[in-house]
């Protein structure tokens, strides 16, 4: 009974957040990127309102670096990396389009491992703020990577926590002391369950970052504080899942190599012994 009750209170939580009547910011903006092909790609969590300079400075400070053009020695040269799991801090990043174009600007995040690593791509609105630009912005962390498709380049997989690293993003570019605010404004209507053009899951909260270098207020538009406070809730509790999940895989499988490895020398023994029983 209780266990009905709770699951009937989740689903209530999970609809109220889904279909709650947002009044959503930069409505003229895209909210998806999209594939080469015209295929949904990653969505679009990040706005920012600055030169070009600012930004780059911005990232640069922050330690995230500029991405090598899409080239065949950068190809070849990220899946050798790929393959032995080394290090490329800047590997190229793959095309997704905005307004008909591909990304403006780029910038990655390097790991020790060429398949993990946060990125984020940026395009012009051609809006002005305060004089200044307005950009949307896609983050998304890279988990993996493999040959495409289509075209048989390298290509990554991307987290489904977008969130985390769309955060990820503000909390860097934060502690550089050159952004003069950062807020969060629903963007889009919250995302449970979708796709993007490579077949990777992701869910959001639906909400874009705002990242301002100017001193131009933003006029921006909140949800009421109750529903505000909910979906942050649904949306941890989510990420937090996810997260969990996947580290607990990759602590299971890592636990598994150990314990196949470990055992190796005893099964490879009793086969032989088996073996020379059978032929005895």
């Amino acid at each position: 009974m209780i266990s009905s009750v709770l699951l009937l209170f989740i689903a209530f939580i999970i609809v109220l957040i889904r279909f709650y009547p947002y009044t959503y910011n930069f409505t003229t903006y895209p909210k998806r990127t999209q594939t080469q092909s015209g295929a949904d790609g990653d969505p679009v969590n990040m706005v920012f309102v600055g030169s070009q300079d600012q930004i780059i400075q911005s990232f640069q400070q922050a330690g995230w670096l500029l991405p090598d053009p899409i080239t065949l020695q950068t190809s070849e040269k990220i899946a050798v990396a790929s393959l032995a799991h080394r290090s490329y801090p800047t590997a190229p990043v793959s095309n997704l389009y905005a307004f008909g174009r591909v990304q403006d600007q780029a910038f990655e995040k390097p790991t020790n491992d060429v398949q993990n690593r946060g990125h984020i791509r940026l395009w012009k609105t051609g809006a002005l703020i305060g004089g200044e630009l307005v950009w949307v912005g896609q983050a998304s962390y890279d988990s993996g990577i493999e040959l495409g498709g289509t075209n048989h380049l390298p290509t990554h997989h991307i987290a489904p926590t977008v969130d985390l690293e769309r955060n990820t993003v503000g909390t860097d570019l934060q502690k550089t002391g050159l952004v003069t605010d950062e807020s969060y404004a629903a963007f889009t209507a919250p995302i449970l369950y979708a796709h993007n053009g490579g077949g990777d899951y992701y869910e959001s909260d639906g909400n874009v970052l705002v990242i301002n270098y100017t001193q131009a207020p933003l006029q921006l538009t909140q949800p009421a504080g109750m529903i505000s406070e909910l979906k942050n809730g649904v949306f941890l509790f989510y990420d937090t899942l996810e997260t969990s999940l996947l580290l607990a895989l990759a602590v299971g499988t890592f636990f598994l190599a150990l314990v196949v490895v470990g055992l190796w020398p005893a099964l490879r023994w009793l086969f032989q012994k088996r073996g020379s029983a059978q032929y005895a």
